[in-house]
């Protein structure tokens, strides 16, 4: 047993090693520092169990060290699937009073109920991780989350079935002994300590890929798609458009005189301005329609299967709906009246190079809108 309570204590080191260096080279380590405590906690009292001549001999503040290692490795893991919570010190330290109470109502108590109590503790704290793991959808490591979740919830179940049994027999039930129990147990930690590091450092991966992917096709300012994301997402949709011989509509779309709006009232104002159609512009294109900022105060959007009626409804539709979020954000302090003018093109693409001809012809008719007084919408042609 001292030999498996000091690979698990080795386990737990490393685990902190591999942890604390992986969130400096990602540079979002925050989530791994606390599991890297948790684990560092579970070491530290995996050392006081290796040293004990018997398990009843492991002196409490290692128990207890294994506890809260233990519970912040849960809030680990529910921070990661959830974000939640937000701010982690009172939790933490609400994770370290609980164990410090449980630590001294059982102090006196015999092994055996010290044990039951433990357990239970532990059990509660690897159920909640199991439970989210196992029942994660829409992640790229499915399967393992699986395998994760489903440790988790041996593990948790296995610990209620000890403490249990331990209790049961203290209490002079007539029980069969049953061989290796503690032997088992640790082989379990040991799997799911390994598994739930692997677990662990792969999610946060895959969430800092993510994050990256989004700083690369996201306008920081408005929360809109960038224009390179925008020009590769047409190819396909042009490409496609030719094969059906269907039509594409085309919008290019930019705020009136808003070199006007920067010099009387400053850049922040242009920037609430440039956030405000940021936040407005979905609600008004369809659900499968690719909208941008194209650069500076100019949007464009790329409408798949629009006919020249739809083209038209859609360009006029952000125009009023642009021209109405103005006036709402001035009355609410946040931005200036604001209107934009709107440059339209419809046709049935040759094919993924006819996107800068599609989109001359929406910027020739938003100059004519410009011209035409601003504030409208035209589409090109007509």
């Amino acid at each position: 047993m001292a030999s498996l309570s000091m690979a698990l204590c080795v386990l737990c080191a490393v685990t902190v090693a591999l942890l604390l260096v992986h969130g400096h080279l990602d540079g979002d380590g925050h989530d791994l520092r606390l599991l890297a405590l948790g684990k560092g906690m579970q070491a530290a009292g995996w050392l006081g169990f290796g040293l004990a001549t018997a398990a009843s001999d492991v002196m409490p503040p290692y128990r207890f060290l294994l506890l809260v290692g233990l519970g912040f490795e849960a809030l680990a893991i529910v921070r990661v699937r959830t974000g939640w919570p937000t701010k982690l010190w009172p939790l933490l330290a609400g994770v370290v009073a609980l164990h410090a109470l449980l630590a001294v109502a059982v102090a006196d108590r015999a092994f055996e109920v010290q044990t039951f109590v433990q357990t239970l503790a532990a059990a509660m704290l690897f159920l909640p991780g199991g439970v989210l793991l196992l029942t994660a959808r829409g992640v790229t490591s499915r399967r393992l989350h699986g395998v994760a979740g489903g440790t988790y919830l041996i593990v948790a179940a296995f610990t209620l079935v000890r403490g249990g049994y331990l209790l049961a027999r203290h209490e002079g039930a007539d029980m069969p002994a049953v061989p290796h129990m503690e032997m088992i147990g640790l082989l379990l930690l040991q799997a799911l300590a390994f598994i739930g590091c692997v677990w662990f450092v792969v999610v946060v991966r895959e969430r800092y890929e993510a994050h990256i992917q989004r700083l690369a096709t996201t306008d920081a300012l408005t929360g809109l798609r960038n224009r390179r994301h925008f020009l590769s997402a047409a190819e396909p949709a042009l490409a496609l458009a030719a094969r059906k011989g269907t039509p594409v509509g085309v919008l290019i779309f930019d705020v009136d005189h808003f070199k006007r709006v920067n010099d009387t009232h400053g850049h922040s104002v242009g920037d609430a301005v440039l956030r405000c159609i940021g936040e407005v512009l979905p609600t008004l294109v369809r659900g499968y329609d690719a909208a941008c900022r194209y650069g500076g105060e100019e949007f464009a959007a790329l409408l798949p299967d629009a006919d020249e009626a739809v083209t038209d409804l859609v360009g006029e539709r952000i125009r009023q709906g642009l021209e109405q979020a103005g006036r709402q954000a001035a009355e609410e302090g946040r931005a200036v009246v604001f209107t934009v003018s709107v440059g339209g093109s419809c046709r049935v693409p040759a094919g993924p190079q006819d996107m800068d001809a599609l989109l001359g012809e929406a910027d020739a008719a938003l100059y004519e809108a410009k011209r035409g007084g601003r504030n409208v919408y035209r589409r090109h042609g007509t």
